[in-house]
């Protein structure tokens, strides 16, 4: 069974990645990429996502502009753990598309037309899906799915002390993608942090491999892996976004329960934050949020082993 996938990016490291996964897997047949603003800024991030496109040889898949800063906040980005261009040190052939506009018009057009019938995966803040909602609410609820790269349930942020970067980055997005009602699965930093190419493997097994795809993988990840190590942090590079491509072709590698929870819109060291209601012995009436799904386990070495298989062919 293929499943119609629309893609939302904000490429980025590991968005390249996800990209690639999804064209390498036969059971997902991709729409469109839409692209929002998020570790790069909206142009940059429209650039890479039509070169990751050309270089894949899938040039044919549309690539639509979306929103170029968020709800609410000020545009945030991670040039500094993406490199100037969002894609580390590679450098790709610049593509001869230009994206259409209007990403979040496509995605409730789509949406509207097809319901029920297309996952949206969504791997970047989520302004686009949040606006699609805004032009006719119930939208997002005629997804099948909507897989949410985004939060952290019950471990630190990676953004701030309690939150994640797609959620920091457009809070207020985050919120109202979680209060549509829509078929929600969050893949939060509690599973992506379980499944990471460590700096060992990609210099002594993919980079020796010598293929395009493996030069542009050891590229890409310069850059995060450079940080790790001068932080004593994670030294390799965690496959967050690619986590939700799993997500989407083997739900049964993940152990997910359904939590109360909300995102924070306010807070001065909490914005953005995953807050998940786990108080015992509260009715449901009392329960601040929305019961939301959310992956908190997974069959890591699985899942880096399809990644391996089908994207780096090793």
């Amino acid at each position: 069974v293929v499943m119609d996938v629309i893609l939302d990016v904000d490429p980025g490291v590991d968005d390249a990645m996800a990209i690639l996964l999804a064209l390498a897997s036969d059971e997902i047949n991709i729409l469109a990429l839409t692209v929002v603003s998020g570790n790069v800024p909206l142009r940059s991030g429209v650039d890479n996502a039509l070169k990751v496109l050309a270089f894949s040889g899938r040039s044919e898949i549309p690539v639509y502009a979306g929103a170029d800063a968020p709800l609410v906040r000020a545009p945030v980005h991670a040039k500094q753990v993406h490199g100037e261009t969002g894609l580390g040190n590679a450098e790709l052939a610049p593509s001869e598309r230009e994206a259409r506009p209007g990403a979040s018009e496509f995605i409730q057009k789509t949406l509207t037309t097809h319901p029920g019938k297309v996952t949206v995966l969504a791997v970047g803040p989520l302004t686009n899906l949040a606006l699609a909602e805004r032009i006719e609410a119930g939208t997002l609820a005629r997804a099948k799915q909507v897989v949410v790269m985004g939060g952290a349930a019950n471990e630190p942020g990676n953004s701030s002390p309690t939150a994640e970067f797609n959620f920091v980055g457009d809070p207020h997005a985050a919120r109202e993608v979680i209060q549509s009602r829509a078929a929600v699965t969050l893949i939060p930093l509690d599973v992506t942090h379980q499944v990471g190419i460590p700096a060992e493997e990609i210099d002594r097994k993919i980079r020796p491999m010598g293929s395009g795809v493996a030069r542009f993988f050891c590229e890409m990840t310069d850059i995060v892996v450079g940080l790790g190590r001068e932080a004593g942090g994670y030294v390799g590079v965690y496959l967050h976004d690619p986590a939700a491509v799993v997500y989407a072709l083997r739900p049964e590698l993940f152990d997910v329960v359904e939590y109360w929870c909300d995102i924070e819109t306010e807070g001065e060291l909490t914005l953005g934050q995953l807050v998940v209601d786990q108080r015992e012995g509260l009715p449901e009436s009392r329960r601040r949020g929305v019961l939301t799904r959310i992956a908190v386990g997974v069959s890591s070495e699985e899942v880096l082993g399809l990644f391996r298989q089908r994207v780096l062919k090793g």
